[in-house]
């Protein structure tokens, strides 16, 4: 009886509560406040974010001198009604980068792999927005998640329509990078604006033992043309970040012998053709202006007015590609060539070379006749040969690569 007496009086308050509520005054019913840092509501305000008290996990990194990464931006994040909520702003005008909220709700709750199959149950207690970079309607943000003291990992999350996807960084840093055609770089990888990864770059984005780097023009998502200048001198060169290596870089001599203090700007004129033009501005410590032009078929690294093959071959080549007992060519200034093998010493060809055009013509010492070969590819760098039939025009088929060692 004592029980039914007190579920009754449980009953009557919980009716009188509800009459009480009737009438002109309505119910009031305050929305959920969650934890907000006091002394950042002046920030919250200065980027219009007035609703700071009903976001949850609220978060404000700010770029500058003292931050890793410095774009100029205002970063908020947390989550909306239990929706992750993105928004970046220009720091030097307050103006809008992305304002975005997901359509789905966010899971706080991860499992993370700590190492020799173990797996830990954790839930996200902090989200930061470290940088935002948009694509007219979708971006890609790079986020950091902490899941307390212990542990936290990076992320990036690519927003493009209405799909999202989050790619988890294990050893690379967070910043991104704009690259070709509304892709991104970090770390060692390229990535669509979905997500995927296009490729690795083995040796990074980077260039590597070229002095000063004036430019670099993307071609394709996996290659550029640049221009840079070292102790040797001033190059142009295209670069494949794929493989790490350069396919081809040349000197371009009207600028060898600028000093090495002089202020230098490159552009290329007119992208669009194969051969580019570039324009150099140059100007001395003293006040000394000078401007050069030069033009290079980025196919074949060729300086337009600087291809002459007749001086270009002389010197050592080592054989890269091609089926041949010489592992080294050393055309010499006097007209003569000498085959080597390094594999064996007792190998050796000698004769005489001549070059017309793009073609190369070789005479062995035994021989009576003259060997024709295309010349695919003379620079600096790389010779690439390809044989042709005695008729002079028909490729026989083999092809032979150098790479220059003296």
């Amino acid at each position: 009886m004592r029980t039914i007496r007190l579920l009754a009086a449980s009953l009557l308050v919980a009716l009188c509560a509800g009459l009480s509520s009737c009438g002109d005054d309505e119910l009031e019913v305050n929305p959920p406040e969650y934890n907000v840092d006091e002394p950042l509501i002046d920030k919250y305000l200065e980027y219009g974010i007035t609703d700071y008290k009903n976001i949850e996990l609220l978060s404000l990194y700010e770029h500058g001198s003292n931050t890793i990464i410095n774009v100029g931006q205002a970063n908020f994040s947390g989550l909306k009604n239990d929706k992750l909520w993105l928004a970046s702003f220009n720091k030097e005008d307050k103006s809008p980068i992305i304002n975005w909220t997901d359509e789905l709700p966010f899971d706080r709750n991860r499992r993370i792999y700590k190492g020799y199959g173990e797996y830990e149950d954790v839930t996200i207690q902090k989200i930061t927005l470290l940088q935002a970079m948009p694509f007219n309607q979708d971006f890609v943000a790079s986020l950091s998640y902490s899941f307390g003291e212990d542990y936290s990992y990076h992320a990036l999350l690519f927003k493009q329509s209405s799909q999202t996807k989050e790619v988890q960084l294990k050893d690379s840093g967070f910043g991104i990078g704009a690259w070709y055609e509304n892709s991104i770089i970090n770390g060692k990888c390229c990535y669509s604006l979905s997500g995927d990864t296009i490729y690795v770059a083995e040796k990074g984005f980077g260039y590597q033992n070229v002095g000063t780097v004036y430019s670099s023009d993307l071609i394709s998502y996996q290659e550029a043309i640049f221009t840079c200048r070292d102790e040797e001198g001033f190059f142009v060169g295209r670069r494949s970040f794929k493989l790490g290596q350069d396919f081809w870089r040349v000197q371009v001599l009207e600028l060898n012998n600028e000093p090495t203090d002089a202020k230098i700007e490159v552009c290329a004129e007119d992208k669009s053709k194969q051969v580019w033009k570039y324009n150099v501005n140059i100007i001395h410590y003293d006040g000394t202006k000078k401007n050069v032009t030069f033009e290079v078929d980025i196919d074949n690294g060729t300086i337009k007015g600087q291809d002459d093959y007749a001086s270009l071959i002389i010197g050592k080549w080592k054989k890269t590609s091609g089926d041949a007992v010489a592992t080294h060519v050393t055309y010499k200034n006097d007209g003569t060539f000498e085959y080597t093998s390094t594999e064996d010493n007792s190998y050796k060809e000698v004769g005489k070379y001549k070059i017309d055009g793009k073609k190369l013509y070789e005479m062995f010492s035994d021989e009576d006749e003259w060997a024709i070969s295309d010349i695919l590819l003379l620079n600096s760098m790389t010779l690439s040969v390809q044989e042709l039939e005695a008729d002079g025009v028909t490729p026989s088929g083999k092809k032979f690569a150098y790479q220059r060692v003296e």
